[in-house]
């Protein structure tokens, strides 16, 4: 099967368009997809040669895409062009989705202008301009590492049979003891992260330990069996809630104030889990999404 570039825009709404050499948004050009712009701040005194370093920042990332609506029936074209202007909202977010193959990107953006047409001698162009506050691209679903959860044993064996040993049992699973895990980050920037704590039962102020950093987020709460307290870290989307009795409820009021919003360095991170009371009774998974500069 021929591979071929595709973007594809995805509104909050669910409604979709592709752009690509064999969509009807036929694509011409498109820009912003691997630069990145870098603003590097500095000062200088009098008498100094050069600039002394001070900092940098990787800018928002502005997306272009130009192309035709490939119809020559004027209809055709009217209706086409009023679906890119629906689904292409100013007012609500959405993704941009770069697929070659199985290679897959994401990124979060925002229509910045309204799609602009211009007509040529057979198909109508358009331009749509995009900006992705938060400029790296990430991959489509997030890396799961756990700490301390349990690993299944149980297996029927070929050919199937069942049959139970009285004196030995027959182990179903078991618990994983390691409270210390390593999260590698393999993308091109720091990444945020999620953290669930999954309680088994009575688990009071669950903790998790940044061991190179000392970096620590805290959560003075009680937990209790079958409840799930996630923390996110990611960019925009720092939040605390707490899952339980059949309910999500805003937690953010309990966490630590002395409490860091880890972020992954690229390559190894290690963390260690803690619990002032029952930490047995603790699982905890790291989720977190690497972040590339370009695609």
């Amino acid at each position: 099967m021929r591979k071929i570039e595709k973007l594809i825009y995805t509104n909050e709404r669910g409604e979709t368009i592709e752009f690509s050499h064999d969509s009807v948004y036929h694509t011409n050009e498109v820009s912003g997809l691997s630069d990145i712009r870098n603003a590097i701040y500095s000062i200088n005194s009098m008498g100094q040669d050069g600039d002394t370093y001070l900092g940098n920042r990787i800018q928002s990332r502005e997306i272009e895409i130009v192309g035709s609506i490939a119809t020559r029936n004027k209809d055709e074209t009217v209706t086409l062009r009023r679906r890119l202007n629906h689904v292409l909202n100013p007012q609500i977010g959405a993704t941009l989705t770069y697929v070659y193959g199985d290679f897959k990107r994401v990124i979060d953006c925002r229509v910045d202008n309204a799609p602009v047409y211009s007509r040529k001698a057979i198909f109508q162009d358009y331009t749509v301009q995009l900006v992705c506050h938060n400029p790296f691209w990430r991959e489509e679903a997030e890396s799961k590492t756990d700490i301390a959860s349990w690993t299944g044993g149980f297996e029927f064996p070929e050919p199937l049979g069942l049959e139970i040993p009285m004196e030995e049992g027959w182990e179903i699973g078991h618990r994983e003891p390691s409270l210390i895990v390593n999260v590698y980050n393999g993308g091109d920037v720091k990444s945020g992260v999620r953290i669930d704590f999954r309680a088994l039962g009575t688990v009071v102020n669950p903790s998790l330990l940044n061991i190179d950093t000392q970096e620590f987020i805290k959560v003075n709460y009680t937990l209790e069996a079958g409840d799930v307290l996630s923390v996110s870290t990611y960019y925009g989307q720092k939040e605390v809630y707490l899952k339980t009795g059949g309910q999500t409820i805003d937690a953010f009021r309990y966490l630590d104030p002395d409490s860091s919003y880890i972020q992954l360095e690229v390559g190894d991170n290690l963390f260690r889990y803690d619990a002032e009371s029952n930490v047995a009774g603790l699982e905890v998974s790291i989720y977190h999404n690497n972040q590339y500069l370009g695609v």
